[in-house]
């Protein structure tokens, strides 16, 4: 009889793999659904969480620890009514996206300070979370991010002292090594060099300001303490309503971050439904395993071995209700195995083997059982007397 064949895995170690599966599955959902965004914002573009030598995120902390609060926003529509938006182009944005950058930005009660990108970088490749200086960006590169706006021509100047053209109490910058200038018809400068050239221009009936010169206010030059007090002095002087509010724009460094199907299904307002649907498969998975349990074999019509024909055999005579006539055939046979058993002559049959059995001398009586046996009407009755005939067989046998 070959036994049925064991499953190879346990139970537990099911479960392990299909909660870790589960585990991975939604991992790379959410690796899907935001990796791109992640990349962004740890790459070196200059943005205001970048913390290389070009980046604002030492611009952030300052206005901070100032008592004044950032806001970092790349939607439009969700921007506080009141504050100074930065706008920090690179040299990967487009035409298309400073326009848009521009449309969303501009209003009465919102100065716009866009400070203009100036240098080729890239991470070091050893110490990635640092940055080294490839090469300045093209004047004319540089100079196309404000299409949209002016036109401007750039160029670099020697260091030398800035010099302030406005009224506002900012104090004097430290100059870069190389300064970045503008020269247009339609600024008007509000820092200048030595030569004359806009370091820090307004554009006339639009409310927005253009830093030439991103040295002054990055990481890199707010390592200087003049650059930090000018810097938050700045800030100040140009929204005077609302001082120490900035919003600093994420859209131009780390790109439109739109939202695709997988990131709405992890974010409100579809979040709870995402969350009610992966409830309601796993109480789906455990009342379907609860309910069926493990898989049943299918049974054979007529089972192997001796014990399942008597049980066949049985059950048939059963059925039959033919069980109580089995009594006398048993008492026959009983009596037919005393006399094998004793080696009695065969000339002794019928009641004389009867009468010579029952004289044997042995404790149960030979005549009550066979006739208990013989007489049952039930099948209760025929079980204890066949007992009863057994144990005579038993006595007789030992």
């Amino acid at each position: 009889m070959t036994p049925p064949p064991v499953s190879p895995f346990r139970t537990r170690t099911m479960v392990l793999v299909i909660a870790a599966g589960l585990v991975f599955a939604l991992g790379y959902l959410l690796v899907s659904a935001y990796g791109d965004r992640v990349d962004r914002q740890r790459s070196n573009a200059p943005g205001p969480a970048t913390r290389t030598a070009t980046g604002f995120y030492g611009l952030t902390r300052l206005v901070t620890l100032a008592g004044g609060s950032v806001v970092e926003t790349g939607d439009p529509a969700a921007r506080p009514d009141r504050g100074i938006l930065i706008l920090t182009p690179n040299a990967r944005t487009t035409r298309e996206e400073m326009e848009a950058a521009l449309a969303d930005a501009a209003g009465p009660n919102a100065p716009v300070l866009i400070i203009l990108p100036k240098w080729f970088t890239t991470p070091e490749p050893r110490r990635p979370w640092r940055e080294q200086q490839v090469a300045p960006l093209p004047e004319d590169r540089v100079a196309a991010l404000l299409a949209p706006l002016v036109t401007v021509t750039v160029a670099r100047e020697a260091p030398a002292p800035l010099v302030s053209r406005t009224s506002l109490p900012i104090p004097a910058f430290r100059p870069p090594e190389s300064t970045q200038s503008l020269r247009g018809e339609r600024l008007y400068p509000l820092i200048t060099t030595a030569t004359g050239g806009a370091v820090l221009a307004e554009v006339p009936g639009k409310n927005i300001y253009i830093l030439s010169d991103p040295d002054l206010l990055n990481n890199h030059g707010l390592a200087h303490r003049a650059n930090a007090r000018a810097a938050l002095a700045l800030l100040a002087g140009l929204d005077p309503a609302a001082p120490g509010t900035i919003l600093f724009d994420t859209m131009l460094p780390y790109g439109s971050g739109g939202r695709s199907v997988l990131q709405l299904a992890f974010e409100p307002p579809f979040a709870g439904v995402t969350i009610a649907l992966a409830l309601a498969a796993l109480l789906a998975g455990v009342a379907s395993l609860v309910r069926f349990g493990p898989v049943r074999r299918e049974q054979r019509a007529v089972p192997f071995g001796k014990a399942a024909l008597i049980e066949n055999i049985v059950s048939l005579a059963r059925r039959a209700g033919r069980v109580k006539d089995g009594g006398t055939a048993y008492a026959d046979a009983m009596r037919d195995w005393a006399a094998r058993r004793l080696a009695l002559p065969r000339t002794l049959q019928g009641e004389a083997l009867d009468a010579h059995l029952d004289a044997l001398g042995t404790t149960a009586s030979y005549a009550a059982a066979t006739d208990r046996v013989r007489g049952a009407t039930t099948e209760t009755d025929l079980l204890h007397a066949a007992q009863a005939l057994d144990d005579w067989r038993k006595e007789l046998k030992a």
